[in-house]
């Protein structure tokens, strides 16, 4: 039986600054950029990134990614919506 090779997350094409005590135009762009991918994968990313702020102690780092995985789920719902 063949061994399954790990699927490789995917990486945004927009990479947050370092200062996030200005992030609003930046979590939509982010956002955007996860709602356009599979939404169980991207939500798995997002939760890796809050994670290793939240060890690292990086507070507004893990507030801002989870504004991203909020964000991309309004954008999902709302791409959804029109599909009908």
């Amino acid at each position: 039986m063949p061994m399954s090779m790990p699927m490789p997350m995917p990486s945004p094409t927009i990479m947050p600054p370092r200062d996030f005590t200005d992030h609003g135009p930046c979590v939509e762009e982010l956002a955007r950029e996860f709602a356009k991918q599979d939404a169980a994968t991207s939500e798995a990313l997002i939760e890796t990134l809050a994670t290793q702020a939240i060890r690292q102690w990086r507070l507004d780092d893990a507030t801002f990614w989870q504004r991203v995985k909020f964000q991309a789920r309004m954008i999902r719902a709302r791409q959804g919506a029109g599909r009908h």
